[in-house]
C-alpha cells in the first residue's frame, strides 16, 4: 500500500509539471491586453471589449534586412516587436435615435447593431525604446502584422466578403450603403441598421476600437498597467485598458469582461 501511494503521488506530481509546462514558455515574454471602449459612457450599454496577446519578438529576427545593413556598418538593430499570437472582441447590442425631419414633420430615424462576437481582430505593439523595456506601445491596425512565429502578412490582402440581411420571400431586400472594407476590429456581424422616413438600408459597422492606439509605461518592478484615455482631447470616447506582463501564454481574462 505504501509503494502504491508513493508510485500514486509521483505520477500527479508529474501530471502537474506537464500542465505547467503547457502554460508556461520557456524564455518567451507574452504581453495580455485588454480593452474596453465606450463610445458613450453616459450609456453602458454601448460598449466594445477586446482581448489581446502578443509576444516579444526581437527587432533583428523581425526585420532581418534592416539587421543585417547594420550589422554591416558595425552597429546592431535594438530593440523589440510585439507579434500578434491572438485576438477577439465583443461588442453589445444597441439602440439609439436621433431627431430628424420627414416631409416637414418631426421624426425619428432609429440606429441599431446587435450584439456579436469577434470575426478578424489584428493588433501589434513594440517595446521602442531598448534602453528601457517598461516602455511599450500598442494599437489596433490593419497593416502588415508579424506574427509569433515571426512571419509578416498583409491582412488587407486577405478575402473579405459581407452579406446583408436575409430577405423573407415576397420582401424588398434592404440596401446596402457605404464601403465595407476589412478594418483593424471586424465582427461576425459587421452591420449597423438605419430606419427614417419609412426607408431602410445598412452601412458596415465601425468599432471603436479602431482608433484606440497607447503608449504607456510600466513601473519598475510591477507587470500590469491600468489605465484610460479619450479619442482625443474632450472626445466623448473613453478607453479603458489593462496590459500584464507574462511569462505564460494564457490571457487571464480572455473573453471575459473584466480586468
Amino acid at each position: 500500500m505504501k509503494r502504491f501511494s508513493i508510485r500514486f503521488a509521483g505520477l500527479v506530481l508529474v501530471v502537474f509539471l506537464l500542465q505547467l509546462s503547457v502554460g508556461l514558455a520557456a524564455g518567451k515574454t507574452y504581453y495580455h491586453v485588454t480593452v474596453k471602449a465606450m463610445s458613450e459612457p453616459s450609456d453602458p450599454s454601448d460598449c466594445e471589449w477586446a482581448w489581446v496577446t502578443l509576444v516579444e519578438i526581437p527587432k533583428s529576427r523581425a526585420y532581418p534586412r534592416e539587421a543585417a545593413v547594420a550589422e554591416g556598418y558595425g552597429g546592431s538593430l535594438r530593440g523589440t516587436v510585439l507579434a500578434l499570437v491572438r485576438a477577439d472582441a465583443w461588442r453589445s447590442a444597441h439602440r439609439h435615435t436621433r431627431e430628424v425631419r420627414c416631409n416637414g414633420r418631426r421624426s425619428d430615424m432609429v440606429v441599431t447593431w446587435r450584439e456579436s462576437r469577434g470575426d478578424l481582430v489584428y493588433a501589434m505593439g513594440g517595446l521602442n525604446d531598448p534602453d528601457d523595456s517598461n516602455k511599450i506601445s500598442f494599437g489596433f491596425t490593419n497593416r502588415n502584422i508579424l506574427d509569433e512565429h515571426g512571419r509578416w502578412f498583409d491582412p488587407r490582402s486577405r478575402a473579405y466578403a459581407v452579406a446583408g440581411i436575409p430577405v423573407a420571400a415576397g420582401s424588398e431586400p434592404v440596401e446596402m450603403r457605404g464601403d465595407y472594407l476589412l478594418r483593424p476590429v471586424n465582427y461576425i456581424d459587421p452591420l449597423k441598421q438605419y430606419s427614417r422616413c419609412g426607408k431602410r438600408w445598412v452601412e458596415q459597422f465601425t468599432s471603436a476600437l479602431d482608433h484606440f492606439h497607447v503608449f504607456d509605461s510600466f513601473y519598475p518592478g510591477s507587470d500590469e498597467i491600468f489605465g484610460q484615455s479619450r479619442s482625443s482631447p474632450g472626445g466623448d470616447r473613453l478607453y479603458v485598458y489593462q496590459i500584464i506582463r507574462s511569462a505564460y501564454a494564457e490571457h487571464p481574462h480572455w473573453q471575459r469582461k473584466e480586468m
